[in-house]
């Protein structure tokens, strides 16, 4: 591995298991990578929840202004500036389009029977800023259950692509383990790797992409057109391994 220009991290089941934060181990991991390239975290969460639980820990480094946090699946950007967030672009849903993602996600789970005897806890649909996201097994879903519920997400991937075929001015993705995520078509981790490149003024192919859902459907296997450098992961540990190999490589090119 050579070092790249920038690494951008995609967070649930990443960096983090779904819904949980990063360690503090993995924290340490970014701050002393922000060292040596511009770091950016792109994930379907939305960065109200993220600015109070982690994002202080790693804002901490004298380097934080190379940190980019790119929320909702890249619908808005976030960098540290003079001790505050600066939101640097940001766009946003209707009421009346989530009300039509609400008609399509529902008439597929009926249509389809993705979701035929799975136990359900807490709320399913989640509303952000420019997102609708669906939790398959409910936002309360014990971790266990997250991650047994739909081995090789069969189950998930015949939803998602009803879905999509009912919105096709949307992009319907998975993220996490349970999740189906639903923005304004181009409004995706693609647009994101795009306009990082142009900020920091390279090109996407000199920059590293590390997630675990670049397979066909999943939320970051929408960054391989741009022609940036992937990593696929399993979860946390080998992306700290990852990072590692990245801490190595960047100490000895810096």
């Amino acid at each position: 591995m050579q070092c790249p220009k920038a690494a951008l991290f995609d967070l649930d089941d990443t960096l983090a298991l779904s819904f949980e934060n990063p360690s503090a181990e993995m924290l340490e991991r970014l701050r002393k990578l922000l060292d040596y390239i511009p770091v950016a975290l792109i994930t379907g969460r939305d960065f109200t929840w993220m600015s109070k639980d982690f994002l202080p820990a790693i804002v901490s480094s004298p380097r934080s202004d190379r940190f980019y946090v790119l929320t909702e699946g890249a619908a808005q950007c976030y960098q540290w500036q003079s001790g505050e967030w600066k939101e640097l672009y940001g766009s946003t849903i209707s009421d009346e389009e989530v009300q039509k993602i609400r008609k399509a996600v529902l008439e597929s789970v009926d249509e389809t029977g993705a979701l035929d005897g799975i136990s359900v806890s807490g709320e399913q649909f989640r509303r952000k800023k420019a997102m609708v996201a669906f939790a398959t097994t409910g936002l309360d879903a014990s971790k266990d259950y997250r991650y047994s519920w739909d081995p090789g997400n069969v189950r998930r991937s015949k939803l998602r692509d009803a879905i999509a075929k009912k919105l096709p001015e949307f992009d319907v993705v998975m993220g996490g383990a349970t999740s189906i995520d639903i923005t304004r078509k181009g409004v995706n981790k693609a647009y994101g790797v795009r306009w990082l490149a142009e900020k920091l003024d390279i090109a996407p192919s000199e920059m590293l992409y590390v997630g675990d859902a670049l397979f066909e459907g999943g939320n970051d296997a929408l960054v391989i057109p741009t022609g940036i450098q992937t990593r696929q992961v399993s979860g946390p540990p080998e992306t700290e391994k990852v990072i590692d190999e990245l801490l190595k490589v960047c100490s000895v090119s810096k």
